[in-house]
Order: C-alpha cells, then sequence, then structure tokens
C-alpha cells in the first residue's frame, strides 16, 4: 500500500493498492485490473470513475466533511465489478452527488454510504442508470444515516432501469442511536457522550479498512 498525492486532473491505477491523500477539484479516475483506493480527502471536488472490462474497484472514503458539495460519477465496462464505501461524518450544509452508469454487460457494484450527523445537513442524490439491451447485471444500493431529526438528511434514489435482465435494489434507513445500544455501553461504566462518539464511530468504519486511515479530519 503506497499513499500519492494527486495534483494532475488524471490518474491511472492497474493492479494496485493506494491511498489517495488530496487531488484538485476535479480527478478522472481510470481504473484497470483488481485495484483498492482510499480517498482521505474529498471536499468541494468531482471525481469520475472508469473501469475497464474484467476490472474490480474498491474505492473507500472516511471523511468529515462540512459546507461541502461532492459529485462521484461512475462508468462500467463489460464484466466489471465496483466496491463503493463512504463513509462520512457532515457538519454545516453538504451535498452528495452519485451517478453510477452501467452500459454493457456482467457487471456488479454495490453502494454503500454511511452519515453521521454533527450538527449540520445532508442531501444525497444517488442515481442508478442501467442502459437499455443490458444483460445480466446487479445493482445494490444501500444508504444508512445517524442524525438526531430526520429532516437534518435528505435522500433522493433513482433507478432507472431500462433492461429486463438486472437485479437493482435501493435501501435507505435515518434515525438516532438506538437507546439499547447506549444503554449497554452505559452499563459498561461510559457516559452517554462517550458511548454516543464511539457508536457513530463504528458506525463509520464498519464499512471501511481504517487502517488506511488517518482519524476522521485527519490529512
Amino acid at each position: 500500500m503506497h499513499k500519492i498525492k494527486v495534483e494532475q486532473k488524471s490518474l491511472d491505477l492497474k493492479e494496485e493498492e493506494v491511498i489517495i491523500t488530496s487531488f484538485l477539484n476535479d480527478l478522472k479516475l481510470n481504473v484497470e485490473g483488481r485495484v483498492y483506493c482510499a480517498i482521505q480527502k474529498f471536499q468541494n471536488q468531482t471525481l469520475e470513475i472508469y473501469l475497464a472490462k474484467n476490472s474490480h474497484l474498491t474505492i473507500e472514503f472516511l471523511l468529515d466533511v462540512e459546507n461541502s458539495k461532492n459529485e462521484i460519477t461512475i462508468f462500467n465496462q463489460e464484466n466489471s465489478q465496483l466496491d463503493f464505501h463512504y463513509a462520512c461524518q457532515f457538519k454545516n450544509t453538504n451535498e452528495l452527488i452519485i451517478h453510477n452508469q452501467i452500459q454493457t454487460d456482467h457487471n456488479r457494484n454495490a453502494l454503500l454510504v454511511r452519515a453521521v450527523e454533527n450538527g449540520g445537513n445532508l442531501s444525497i442524490l444517488a442515481t442508478g442508470e442501467i442502459k437499455k439491451d443490458t444483460k445480466d447485471n446487479a445493482y445494490l444500493e444501500e444508504i444508512k444515516a445517524i442524525t438526531t431529526y430526520d429532516d437534518q438528511i435528505k435522500i433522493k434514489p433513482n433507478l432507472l432501469v431500462d433492461a429486463n435482465a438486472v437485479l437493482a435494489s435501493h435501501n435507505a434507513t435515518i434515525g438516532p442511536i438506538s437507546d439499547e445500544s447506549l444503554f449497554y455501553l452505559e452499563s459498561k461504566g461510559l457516559d452517554r457522550l462517550t458511548a454516543s462518539r464511539l457508536i457513530k464511530e463504528g458506525f463509520l468504519k464498519g464499512i471501511v479498512n481504517e487502517e488506511n486511515f488517518d482519524p476522521l479530519g485527519g490529512e
């Protein structure tokens, strides 16, 4: 695993594992073969991902976002696989836009998004688009959020399916920290504030390989 600081507009990744610490306002990511990519900084940025034929990308984000609008567009070539894990703690006003386009056959896409409110709001627009006359594609989208008030996060899912031979699903869950979880940790001697923090951290880090990330808010 090596760490790179991207300063150009385009990056080619082939059969490697990388940690990206930062890049300019927009980046085109070209993926070939089996690639793991961790992104540690993503604030008011645009990312385009191009998966080559027979490629498998695992991409992970673990972020603090504040007053940010992030856009991610994904293009799939035949027989590609995507594991997309986006975890963020959000403050003030934020927007996340994801557009996944499947234009060929035999693709497997799984998008997991986890968000925790830290005194702000977040709007998520997630679009999965499966083009006409494609076949044997699978698309799973799962978005979960922890927030004090339901109106602090808005999830707008769009599944645009124009093919018959496809398995596509969307799931969204929004809610507060469960009283049972808090009670359990408090019974172990933790105060409520510490218990809440640990639950939120575990919720976010549960979908990423945290060994590849600095603490939330780090470079």
